[in-house]
């Protein structure tokens, strides 16, 4: 992508927001979190997980994937497991403003998958009702995307056209924002200026090119049978693997996730 030469904008501002999501595995409204970075420029932006971005960068050369295992064997046969390096959140979103285009980075499963869409063109409902959110005057703003309506919070006091996950558009930072019906939440909970670098995503060659609509049913065949799914993919090489739950019973059809009936992704036009 063009995205992986262009993204060397320095960004104006860093916002850090907890993410709030529904349990995959069990249905569970708000349970789990997850902590990113915005950086937003004039015109690029890129939100991701400091946590991910820094085991991505390990892994990207040899010498850091080795030092990573090492931190993970020296956690493990220290009895600190909750010490080793664990992702916090799976996907990076890039603004390019040179070609007006979002690059977006995911995972299902083992398999990384990446595709670019055009910046979206919302059509923003503004309100009348205000609030403080970090210490900044905040406007209310709702607009339906992708399946669900959702409801923000932007401060014109910072005139950075920028948001977390995917949405922009209003005439300000956003601070904070929520689906309809509350299942997904992005709450900002630091802001700073800074010149850090917009870099390119570690790992981008690894990244298998799709579109969204594709991500999206690969996502949810996945989740549907995520045990078929393994296998499908590492048959060849003669592995083999069963779910086995709780009660320690085995169940080869891998249903360990909730449906989408349940729960559907943050994005449900699919």
């Amino acid at each position: 992508f063009a995205i992986t030469v262009n993204a060397q904008q320095k960004a104006k501002i860093e916002v850090s927001y907890t993410e709030y999501q529904p349990n995959m595995r069990t249905g569970e409204k708000n349970g789990t979190t997850h902590q990113y970075i915005l950086l937003a420029g004039s015109n690029d932006s890129k939100f991701f997980s400091p946590r991910t971005e820094q085991i991505d960068s390990l892994n990207s050369t040899t010498e850091g994937k080795a030092k990573y295992q090492e931190m993970a064997r020296s956690a493990y046969l220290g009895g600190k497991i909750e010490d080793i390096p664990r992702a916090d959140g799976s996907y990076y979103v890039v603004k390019s403003g040179a070609d007006n285009k979002l690059y977006y980075y995911d995972k299902v499963g083992t398999e990384r998958f990446c595709y670019e869409e055009d910046t979206p063109q919302l059509n923003w409902v503004v309100g009348d009702s205000t609030k403080t959110i970090l210490g900044y005057e905040c406007f209310f703003a709702s607009v339906d995307y992708h399946g669900r309506k959702w409801i923000v919070w932007f401060t014109p006091e910072i005139p950075v056209v920028a948001g977390p996950w995917k949405l922009q558009g209003v005439p300000g930072l956003i601070l904070e924002a929520s689906t309809e019906d509350g299942l997904y939440r992005f709450v900002a909970d630091g802001i700073q200026q800074t010149e850090k670098l917009i870099t390119p995503i570690y790992l981008v060659d690894e990244y298998e090119k799709t579109n969204r609509i594709k991500f999206l049913k690969a996502k949810r065949g996945f989740m549907d049978n995520p045990v078929g799914a393994i296998n499908a993919q590492f048959g060849g090489s003669g592995v083999s693997i069963r779910s086995v739950r709780t009660s320690g019973s085995s169940d080869s059809s891998g249903k360990l996730y909730v449906t989408r009936e349940t729960v559907d992704f943050i994005e449900t036009d699919y």
